[in-house]
């Protein structure tokens, strides 16, 4: 039976690095000799760079993929709704009849059907009626201006009497007092005379009772 021939060299080289090109030169030469390959170590170490370096050089490299680019559709604006449309024009004259909605509706690009127009026109303009008118503000009355407050009247301290008046009145009190009879008697006459509402009525009264003491 014959035998297989022994592997080459750069065979198992290749086949180590094959699987793992990045293993270091004595990392193949450890493996190379598991495998029984009895070359030197010197050899295995040319073939591992030589080895490696063809093994680099036929790694394809990797092409950039390239985004597709998507085009999309510009959207289309929306079509507008009929209230909206109805309602616009009926704010601008809400006295317009159906038929002249309509054909407005259509000028401005409303594709609907004339019937559901003319609904949306029944049904916004009595909204458009239904809705309250504002309310007239109340008046404000104007608010009158504070009036400056009033000082109150500052009482008058009254005049200093001069000293020969107080000498005066003196001398006058002390002769009633002397023909009274008395300071007692004196007082009486005074209150007398307060109680006649002063010396003038007494003075009247005085002359009545003396006209009846002499008759």
């Amino acid at each position: 039976m014959a035998t297989a021939p022994a592997p080459t060299v750069w065979s198992v080289v290749r086949d180590i690095l094959s699987s793992n090109i990045n293993l270091s030169a004595d990392e193949v030469i450890t493996k190379a000799k598991a495998k029984g390959l009895k070359a030197p170590d010197a050899v295995i170490r040319g073939t591992v760079y030589t080895v490696r370096k063809k093994l680099k050089q036929k790694v394809p490299a990797a092409k950039p993929v390239l985004a597709a680019a998507r085009t999309t559709a510009p959207a289309k604006p929306a079509s507008p709704s009929v209230s909206s449309v109805v309602r616009a024009i009926l704010s601008a004259d809400l006295d317009l009849s159906a038929d002249e909605v309509v054909a407005k509706a259509k000028a401005q690009g409303l594709t609907a059907s004339d019937t559901s127009i003319r609904a949306s026109v029944y049904n916004i303009r009595g909204e458009l009626k239904r809705k309250p008118g504002q309310t007239p503000k109340a008046a404000v009355a104007p608010s009158k201006p504070a009036s400056a407050p009033v000082a109150a009247p500052v009482a008058q301290a009254p005049a200093p009497v001069a000293v020969t008046t107080v000498l005066s009145n003196v001398a006058l009190v002390n002769g009633a007092v002397a023909a009274s009879g008395g300071v007692e008697q004196a007082r009486k006459v005074a209150e007398a005379v307060r109680a006649c509402g002063g010396p003038e009525a007494f003075a009247q009264y005085l002359d009545l009772v003396a006209g009846i003491r002499t008759a």
